[in-house]
Order: structure tokens, then C-alpha cells, then sequence
């Protein structure tokens, strides 16, 4: 299994993710990078759109689906996610927008210059994936698990492959035990560690916005991050861990890694034995299981 951020934050999120002998299916979890953002992005590493197998959606927000428009268009490949999502997502494309991460509605006219929303292609095929279901495409088993997000039906999924497990956690108000549940048999887990909570507080962001991030149905903070690895450290457990979805003006990669190092400690775990990295907004982390080979992004080593 070969696993590539695209990108990662409130600019946009795409995961890249690749199995099966030859690398035969190739995924696209969440596509909220304009489409020639994710091409370019997708060539960079020697993949091109009409290679994809199908695209994974976790929620509607317009930073996980600002792309998919047009690949559809381009492209008709196969989405799969739940059916309220993919309602949701067909809702925005009659209406011209969709929610963006701070709750503000991105308008048609905005989206048309990046996304030139058209009618999609006849051939694209969507494939139900209840939350809490399982479905597969290709060499992919895919398990799907709620996420408690302002949204209409958010998850997360674990992504199983060749005897890997990817478990991606993003844009969450609060840990619950599905999550927790996924996250034990993850070999790479990508958690999302938004914000530092003084940080937010003392922050810019209007009275609305941030406690829309604080609550429940908001995005986890560093402290809510670090304790659900807390919660779920075992010694054969995770080794690999890419921190996501950093916000730019309330959090740092130096304080996401502090909080998440200590919380490692805490659990007993040896530095040294697990990989720990943060995701840019730009192309970031590589992880690739048939050479267990891990860099850190330039965004960390510049901070």
C-alpha cells in the first residue's frame, strides 16, 4: 500500500492512496483541492485522474469536494460514500456551492472560476457506503464509521489492503469509541489535530466561529488528539502517525507534535519506534509499505 497527502487544512484535503500488485487500484479519499490542483498534484507522483479507481468522500464540506465536480466531468469516475452524502454533494451542484470548513456557503459564481460546475458525465457510477458499512473497490476493503461533524452524515474509514491498515480520523468534534475502535488497527493513522484550544480562544476567529470548532460537532484539538492516541496505545500498535488538518492561524506543527509526543510518553511509547509527522497544505507525507519508508514533510523541518 502507497499513501500520498495532496493536501491536508481548511485550503483543501485529498488523500491518495494506492494497493494491489502493480499499484492496480488507486483511490482518491476526498478531493477538495480545485481539479488542477489535484492533477498536477496527482502527475507529481506519477498517477494521472483517469487511473483512479474511484473516489471515497467523507462529508459534503466544500474543502473535501471542491475538485470533484469536474473530475466527474472529465473523467466519470466512481464515488463512493453515504447515500446522504452524496445527496448532499448533488444538492450543491443544483444550488452552485457548498458549505465551506468555517460554515460559510462557497457561491456558484465562486466555484465556476476553479470548478466550471457542469453536468456531469453519464458514465459516473455512485456506489452506497452506509456509515458504519463495508464495501471494497478493487484490492481496497473498505470499513466506513460515523464522525461527529456539523454535517449530514460524516465518517471515517479504515482502508485494508495486502494485510495494511490506514485509518483516517479528520474533521471531528469529539472522540467516540468507533473511532477509537478503527484507530487500534491502523498501521498508519492520519488524525486530525486542529487546534491548539488557548490558541483558538485568544484568537482572531468571531465568538460564532469559535465555538463552532469547540463543540461537539467541531473539529479536534491537539489535547483531544493526543488523548485518543492515548487511549488506543498498544505496543504493537500504530507506528505511523500523520497529524491533519492543522489549522493555520490557531495552531502550530511544533505545538500538534509537543501535544502528541507527550501523550506517546504518557502511554509508555518509544519515541524512536513511531513515526510522527504533520501534513502541509501542499503535497506532503509519502508512505509506502513495501520499503516502510517515511520523510518528514518540509513543513515540519521548517518549523
Amino acid at each position: 500500500m502507497r499513501v500520498v497527502s495532496l493536501g491536508s487544512g481548511s485550503s483543501g484535503n485529498a488523500l491518495f492512496v494506492e494497493a494491489g500488485p502493480g499499484g492496480r487500484t488507486k483511490l482518491l479519499v476526498d478531493a477538495g483541492l480545485s481539479a488542477r490542483t489535484l492533477t498536477t498534484r496527482l502527475l507529481s507522483i506519477g498517477v494521472t485522474p483517469a487511473q483512479l479507481s474511484g473516489v471515497l468522500i467523507t462529508h459534503e464540506h466544500s474543502d473535501h469536494v471542491m475538485g470533484l465536480p469536474m473530475l466527474l466531468k472529465r473523467f466519470a469516475l466512481p464515488i463512493m460514500t453515504d447515500p446522504r452524502t452524496y445527496a448532499a454533494f448533488e444538492d450543491g451542484l443544483r444550488t452552485g456551492g457548498w458549505r465551506s470548513d468555517s460554515g460559510r456557503l462557497v457561491p456558484a459564481e465562486e466555484l465556476a472560476r476553479e470548478l466550471e460546475v457542469v453536468e456531469r458525465a453519464e458514465e459516473t457510477v455512485f456506489r452506497p457506503l452506509a456509515v458504519g458499512g463495508q464495501g471494497r473497490i478493487g484490492d481496497i476493503t473498505i470499513t466506513s464509521f460515523p464522525i461527529p461533524h456539523d454535517a449530514v452524515s460524516p465518517c471515517g474509514y479504515l482502508l485494508q489492503a495486502g494485510g495494511c491498515r490506514l485509518c483516517i480520523v479528520s474533521d471531528s468534534g469529539e472522540v467516540t469509541p468507533p473511532m477509537l475502535e478503527a484507530m487500534k488497527n491502523a498501521d498508519l493513522l492520519i488524525l486530525e489535530s486542529n487546534h491548539d484550544r488557548a490558541r483558538l480562544l485568544r484568537g482572531p476567529y468571531p465568538y460564532r466561529l469559535k465555538q463552532r470548532i469547540l463543540s461537539s460537532t467541531g473539529h479536534l484539538s491537539n489535547d483531544q488528539a493526543a488523548e485518543a492516541v492515548l487511549q488506543t496505545w498498544q505496543p504493537h500498535g500504530i507506528r505511523w502517525l500523520w497529524l491533519s488538518h492543522l489549522s493555520r492561524t490557531n495552531n502550530t506543527p511544533t505545538l500538534a507534535l509537543e501535544h502528541m509526543r507527550t501523550s506517546l510518553q504518557k502511554a509508555g511509547a518509544h519515541l524512536a519506534q513511531v513515526h510522527l509527522s504533520v501534513l502541509p497544505p501542499t503535497l506532503g507525507g509519502v508512505w509506502d509499505s513495501t520499503q516502510l519508508w517515511h520523510a518528514s514533510s518540509l513543513w515540519e523541518m521548517s518549523r
